[in-house]
């Protein structure tokens, strides 16, 4: 029988896409017609636009990718832009670096690396000790993975681990309390891994474009990292005191479990080819985006060929590079086939893909048509001349409830260009705010149809509504404190005041 709260999101769900299929086009229809004095007529249009693409990105009526696409369409109908302006961003090269990085995570999971990585360390001397190790060791491997490869991939690679762990141990699995905590563990540690590095969720990506399209500001991955690294850190150290098993939780036999990490581990077989062409690539791929980086903060500047590395490698094309590599490294000569296959590459998340590029190519409307301008002159009027640390806490607060209702790729693509306009209006810098408001976009994690890790450990039918909402509304209210403190005191260490 199910609970009022799921009986809630379930009426919510039923009535999210029809309203939204009505509401729509209804709303847009009433921007186009109120009089909205300061806008010249592609602004206005641009409004009304833009409020369409709101409000089916947020009620999901119809794909958000459809969205992405149907939207900027009738951005070139209707004038508001040229088409070659309008479709521009659909090439931008952070689109491309998104589709590389796809492919390199798709090649993970098809050799089984991303499983063999976290069998080898589950198998560590020590970490199956106790239900504390283990909880400790699931939610830095499901976050260190998740910093490379998206938070559902890594959700469906770590819960079946997960789940095996709490099959081998039936002092763990028939504790209701600790499995729901194991399984939200997973999922939100997923997320929160998403947040150290540029290439860990689609948000991050639409800020560094953002902030490069509207600012004209170059973030490095390295620049990402000082900043979103400390934050991931603290965030997962909360988690694990969040979702801690408790002192009164043991471990009956913990050499069987060891043994049943090295039986699911010897089952992998040796390692394989493509598992090996998967880790060089991956690396030469890190090395790449943090070589410069690592440089720089040392004091080398452009030495130990760092400088050569920025000219022959930009940062948004070595993951479309170390993709496309894997399509030509060949596993098996005689039979031809190769580390990826076109076939299997072309599964990658397109829907992903094009909605990240609507959004880029919506928000370069919104500046061009001069809205953007407005929209932050009058949030900023209604903030009453906000400081760059209320904006920042604003930003945050409007981010993380969006998220709730709608996709974190969604929720970024609404409210980061929004952010930087609001910023540069009022002549503050747009990084800090840029940053928050994307970090924020990521959170979102009291209900399942919050996030893809969400939605996936409620499916495993191990975790009830209610605790997702319970603790998800702790992770909500503290992680924003978090990102505050974080962008707020580390800001201003790398001059993005």
């Amino acid at each position: 029988m199910s609970t009022p709260a799921e009986s809630l999101e379930a009426r919510f769900e039923a009535l999210r896409r029809p309203v939204g299929f009505v509401l729509a086009p209804a709303a847009a229809f009433a921007v186009w017609l109120a009089p909205l004095p300061g806008l010249d007529t592609p602004a206005h249009k641009m409004a009304a636009l833009m409020t369409l693409a709101v409000v089916l990105w947020v009620s999901e009526a119809i794909p958000m990718a459809a969205t992405s696409l149907l939207v900027p369409a009738l951005c070139i109908v209707f004038g508001v832009g040229p088409a070659g302006a309008v479709l521009a961003p659909f090439a931008s090269s952070i689109t491309f670096l998104f589709i590389g990085t796809f492919m390199l995570g798709l090649g993970m999971q098809k050799h089984g690396l991303d499983r063999r990585i976290a069998l080898h360390l589950l198998c560590l001397p020590g970490v199956a000790r106790s239900p504390v190790t283990i909880f400790m060791a699931l939610g830095a491997l499901t976050a260190g993975l998740s910093m490379w490869m998206s938070n559902s991939g890594t959700t469906a690679v770590m819960l079946p681990i997960a789940l095996g762990v709490l099959r081998s141990c039936p002092e763990l699995g028939e504790n209701l309390r600790l499995r729901e905590n194991l399984v939200l563990l997973v999922a939100f540690a997923a997320s929160m891994g998403g947040l150290a590095t540029p290439v860990g969720t689609p948000p991050n990506l639409i800020a560094l474009a953002a902030l490069r399209e509207h600012a004209g500001i170059e973030l490095s991955f390295v620049q990402w990292m000082q900043l979103a690294l400390p934050l991931t850190i603290a965030l997962v150290l909360f988690l694990f005191w969040l979702l801690r098993p408790g002192d009164g939780a043991r471990l009956v036999d913990p050499a069987a479990l060891r043994a049943e990490f090295g039986r699911q581990l010897a089952a992998l077989g040796p390692r394989t080819r493509g598992e090996t062409y998967i880790a060089v690539a991956l690396g030469t791929a890190i090395f790449l985006w943090v070589w410069p980086g690592l440089m720089e903060l040392a004091g080398r500047g452009q030495g130990w060929g760092a400088g050569w590395i920025r000219a022959h490698f930009p940062e948004d094309i070595i993951g479309l590079l170390i993709g496309l590599v894997l399509l030509v490294l060949p596993t098996d000569f005689r039979k031809w086939e190769m580390t990826l296959e076109w076939h299997e590459a072309v599964k990658i998340d397109w829907g992903t893909v094009l909605l990240f590029a609507g959004g880029l190519s919506l928000g370069g409307q919104l500046f061009q048509t001069g809205l953007a301008r407005e929209l932050g002159g009058a949030v900023g009027a209604a903030l009453g001349t906000p400081s760059l640390w209320t904006l920042v806490a604003v930003a945050i607060g409007l981010s993380i409830a969006l998220s709730e209702a709608a996709s974190n790729t969604a929720s970024a693509n609404i409210m980061v260009p929004m952010m930087i306009a609001v910023a540069l209006a009022q002549g503050l810098n747009p990084i800090p705010v840029a940053l928050a408001t994307t970090l924020a976009c990521s959170f979102g994690f009291l209900l399942p149809v919050s996030t893809g890790p969400n939605a996936q450990a409620y499916a495993t039918k191990h975790v009830r509504i209610l605790t997702m909402m319970r603790k998800g509304i702790w992770l909500d209210v503290l992680g924003a404190v978090t990102v505050w403190l974080i962008v707020r005191f580390l800001a201003p260490l790398y001059g993005w005041t």
